[in-house]
């Protein structure tokens, strides 16, 4: 895989990145990884030049399976995960929420069998978490502690992303966005990103798988999606592909995204993510104005209650 290295020059992360929440919990249309099934997937994405590889201390034993793996497994993978949640109560006394960032990162340290944080990132949006001082000064502790080595955040509307970067944009070396062919609602501020230097990673390349279903198996609650995947079916055909490799294109396509996260259910699968990338990467892809959803309620998994 093509390499890439960050705007800032932190760390050299894959064009591509593995999403791992399907290695410790079902995930939307895919079922929680077997340790074998995971060895199997990590082995193809080292041997592919996938390098960044993103998990959390909420997806289950996911970290401890990527640890057993790579303690065994001589590898280049840059490890980006996310800290436990933060209750309200954590957030406002500093020596609590210091014990509670430190214990995080213990485990995560421990489950993943290595000796620093490549990039933690924070996975809450709450105002206490992220505008919180306090929380910030901990994070650039852990950093000048050796424990971290860049800072992360993982965002999901432009407001919270905005108001992060207006208060910490000097802490802040990545942030990952939820982006697909059907939201696209952070082009909007792409350019900030690159005026303050900071790396970008996406995630929700599928929409949770919803992209490429077929329309018989939408839930009643995403039914609005349906004349949007008519629309994203016409285009593929016209160019003579198939759905989930047009979306898959579209983003690898985005200059102003460094990575982009796959969720993979097999090896099969991210081989064909792959090869599509390489057969395809000449093909012109457009803007596709008609198949941009507005309605977040469509586009936002958090809103979803059947998936």
């Amino acid at each position: 895989m093509e390499q890439t290295i960050s705007r800032k020059e932190i760390c050299k992360i894959s064009k591509i990145g593995l999403g791992t929440v399907q290695f410790g919990l079902d995930y939307g249309f895919t079922k929680k990884k077997s340790q074998g099934e995971v060895d199997e997937i990590l082995d193809f994405a080292n041997r592919s030049g996938i390098t960044l590889i993103d998990t959390a201390r909420s997806y289950g034993d996911s970290e401890e399976k990527i640890g057993k793996f790579i303690s065994t497994n001589q590898n280049n993978f840059v490890i980006a995960t996310k800290l436990e949640k933060i209750s309200y109560e954590e957030s406002q006394k500093k020596n609590l929420l210091k014990f509670k960032v430190y214990k995080s990162l213990e485990k995560s340290l421990q489950s993943l069998k290595i000796k620093a944080i490549d990039i933690l990132q924070l996975h809450q949006t709450e105002g206490f978490v992220l505008d919180n001082p306090i929380l910030w000064d901990i994070l650039s502790e852990a950093k000048r502690d050796k424990l971290v080595k860049n800072i992360g955040i993982s965002v999901y509307e432009e407001k919270e992303t905005l108001s992060a970067i207006e208060h910490f944009e000097e802490l802040i070396d990545f942030i990952q966005i939820p982006y697909n062919i059907f939201d696209r609602r952070f082009e909007s501020i792409k350019h900030i990103f690159k005026e303050k230097n900071i790396n970008v990673i996406s995630r929700s390349a599928f929409l949770k798988g919803v992209i490429a279903c077929k329309e018989k198996d939408l839930p009643d609650e995403l039914l609005g999606l349906i004349p949007y995947k008519k629309a994203l079916l016409n285009y593929s055909n016209k160019l003579s592909i198939k759905v989930e490799e047009l979306a898959l294109l579209y983003i690898y396509k985005k200059e102003f995204i460094n990575s982009t996260i796959l969720g993979v259910n097999s090896v099969k699968e991210l081989e064909a993510n792959i090869k599509t990338i390489e057969k395809y990467k000449e093909i012109a892809i457009n803007s596709f104005p008609d198949i941009e959803v507005k309605d977040i309620e469509l586009i936002d998994p958090r809103k979803w209650t059947s998936i």
